[in-house]
């Protein structure tokens, strides 16, 4: 083996934290009425009109429909998260399966459900407004039931410092 050889299996063999974030200085704030849905906002850019938060769901937890309004970037930071479509029979099928490390976006307008794995899930989104709406969460006749706004996450960060 090489010595160039030598070195890459070496990084890929080094040791890795246990814990893959420290969340010691985080208080979770609970999605109101939503058991098992927990937030901490990193960001609000209003230039730019842009909110950066960590999602966090407890094994199994899963969010009502929504969509992100405009473009969202995910990153799932620790355990699985797991994505739910609604299909033309109306039904909730399971999607997709995002191990930790799964990098992925959508260019917004997107319906889904959001659900913990085994083990829960923190999940890094980035998401982008259109005319300051970041996104509408549904019931279960897809009746529009409320509407997190830029203004709504201005204020939890303002709240949080």
């Amino acid at each position: 083996m090489t010595d160039m050889a030598m070195a890459k299996t070496a990084q890929r063999e080094a040791a890795r934290p246990a814990k893959q974030i420290d969340d010691a200085n985080i208080t979770w704030r609970q999605f109101p009425g939503y058991e098992g849905l927990y937030f901490w906002v990193l960001g609000v850019n209003e230039t730019r009109q842009k909110v950066d938060l960590y999602f966090r769901l407890t094994p199994g937890a899963r969010c009502p429909g929504h969509r992100h309004v405009g473009p969202t970037d995910t990153l799932v930071v620790e355990g699985e998260h797991r994505t739910w479509e609604q299909r033309s029979d109306g039904e909730w099928h399971l999607d997709q399966v995002r191990p930790a490390g799964f990098f992925g976006g959508n260019e917004g307008d997107h319906l889904h459900s959001e659900e913990g794995g085994a083990e829960g899930a923190i999940v890094l989104l980035s998401m982008q407004a259109v005319d300051g709406v970041i996104w509408e969460t549904f019931d279960d006749n897809g009746e529009l039931v409320d509407t997190a706004r830029l203004d709504d996450f201005k204020r939890v960060l303002e709240r949080q410092a």
